[in-house]
């Protein structure tokens, strides 16, 4: 698959603009960048966009270093929207044909906000909680009315991969260094347990999410693998191979059920069962290439005696425990692990939740109330008085969904989930596409039980723009296949 001379400049601009920014940690030269970004959207678009596959795999990477980038998706995206609302400016009828599961969402948004002004929210946090949900589905509506070409799917993977190839080498190095080299001074400093310290957090500073991205990453190379013959094939399989290594290597439990769902649903509408061989086969060649010989060269590193000191640096929850992945899967049932749970973690968090949905069980307590990102940074008005001592994630989005939004808020969150699902599903005979998004759909389901998944950021850009693309208004996902020349 060839790539374009104007392809090679975009991407080897995004990679400067990512370089310089994180080097010359200076605000204003995010700022710079940030406007630059959006000004270059509104007269392209649609590489306005592209360029979040380049910049947001390495956001929480860059922003760490550079303040003045925490707003470059922010603007990128309203600049498209607001170019999007220029070109249709004769046509506003278009701007406002949503589907059903669109109603559904946005719904759910207008009752956490209801909800959160009726219990005295500050604004402030409620618009920081509308952001969280509303900015990434602006992808959805975007890429919906844009019209995406053969070109603009080839520099999407060309993309994918050099910002791919970029995650690899710092995910080896931060673990070869035990966390020592390629990471903020902050990142390096985080206290680790043992089973946590073995995982491989990447620039998006989460094993989780950079186990999602890769999953992404996995599927597409898979595709594309199978799609071209000769040094083009070999390229995405060596790249599959990587992606699935690192994988493994988070540790992600809840992103390998997500996985492995949606791949049984995959597999059980287009009966290729050859799948499941394909998908062990590169499991089995990235632990022989891949893992066994970085986990190895890893323990090797960490038994001299400055490995053992950066390991008792990092490792301060459980000085001197040990962990790898038998300890990491075995552990998941074990009864401290449950009695955690139960004291402090994900079921407590789940019990204190329908607690407060059995006091507001209509509309809920509203945004920003409970466990998602806005009282995660700026806390909430009902902590004290359900004697919740602390600001939390909840890493589930079900029970934030039930306890902010009730019982209104759930079936219209529930209308977006399934709503989305008929819509693909019914559209199942037209292109693989829809079956695969389907799975992801699914997936996704069952990952909404141990993240809050729809304020991710990364899944939510990857998720929506695939979902623009498969109910494109302009042309039919069947016709978007891409020739190898």
């Amino acid at each position: 698959m060839s790539i374009r001379r104007n392809d090679v400049l975009f991407i080897a601009a995004g990679l400067l603009m990512i370089l310089i920014s994180t080097v010359m940690n200076f605000s204003a030269v995010g700022y710079i960048f940030t406007l630059a970004a959006a000004l270059f959207t509104f007269f392209n678009p649609k590489k306005g966009l592209i360029l979040l596959f380049l910049y947001m795999p390495v956001e929480p990477f860059v922003s760490e270093y550079n303040s003045g980038m925490m707003a470059f998706a922010d603007a990128v995206i309203f600049s498209a929207l607001l170019k999007v609302f220029w070109q249709n400016r004769k046509d506003i009828k278009s701007l406002f044909h949503f589907h059903w599961f669109e109603y559904g969402y946005l719904g759910f948004i207008a009752a956490g906000v209801i909800a959160a002004l009726l219990n005295g929210v500050p604004p402030v946090s409620i618009i920081f909680q509308i952001r969280a949900f509303i900015l990434f589905y602006l992808i959805f509506y975007l890429v919906k009315r844009l019209k995406v070409t053969k070109e603009d799917l080839r520099l999407v993977i060309w993309s994918t991969v050099s910002i791919f190839l970029l995650l690899i080498v710092q995910g080896v190095v931060e673990k070869l260094s035990v966390r020592g080299l390629f990471l903020p001074d902050t990142w390096q400093a985080w206290p680790l347990s043992a089973v946590n310290r073995i995982r491989i957090y990447g620039m998006l500073g989460n094993p989780n999410v950079l186990s999602i991205y890769m999953s992404f990453a996995f599927i597409l190379f898979i595709y594309l693998k199978n799609r071209f013959t000769g040094k083009t094939a070999w390229l995405f399989a060596i790249l599959a191979v990587m992606a699935m290594g690192t994988i493994v290597l988070t540790y992600s439990r809840g992103t390998w059920i997500g996985f492995g769902l949606g791949l049984v649903l995959y597999i059980f509408l287009t009966k290729r069962y050859r799948i499941v061989i394909e998908t062990a086969k590169y499991l089995a060649i990235s632990g022989l290439l891949f893992i066994l010989p970085l986990n190895l060269l890893t323990t090797y590193i960490e038994s001299t005696e400055a490995g053992q000191q950066k390991v008792g640096s990092i490792q301060q929850y459980d000085e001197g425990g040990q962990s790898n992945f038998s300890d990491r899967i075995g552990n998941t049932f074990s009864d401290d692990t449950i009695r955690s749970s139960e004291e402090a973690g994900r079921m407590y968090i789940v019990k204190k939740g329908f607690e407060v949905f059995l006091d507001h069980p209509v509309i809920g307590t509203g945004f920003s109330t409970y466990g998602d990102s806005a009282s995660l940074s700026r806390g909430s008005v009902i902590y004290e008085e359900y004697e919740v001592t602390h600001n939390f994630y909840s890493d589930n989005q079900y029970i934030q969904v039930i306890v902010q939004t009730g019982i209104i808020g759930v079936a219209l969150f529930a209308l977006f989930l399934l709503g989305m699902l008929k819509e693909l599903y019914s559209r199942r005979k037209e292109s693989r596409f829809y079956i695969y998004m389907a799975g992801v759909l699914i997936g996704s389901f069952f990952m909404g039980l141990v993240y809050n998944l729809w304020e991710n950021d990364i899944f939510a850009l990857i998720f929506f723009a695939s979902m623009g693309l498969a109910l494109n208004m302009h042309q039919p996902v069947k016709q978007l296949d891409i020739p190898e020349k």
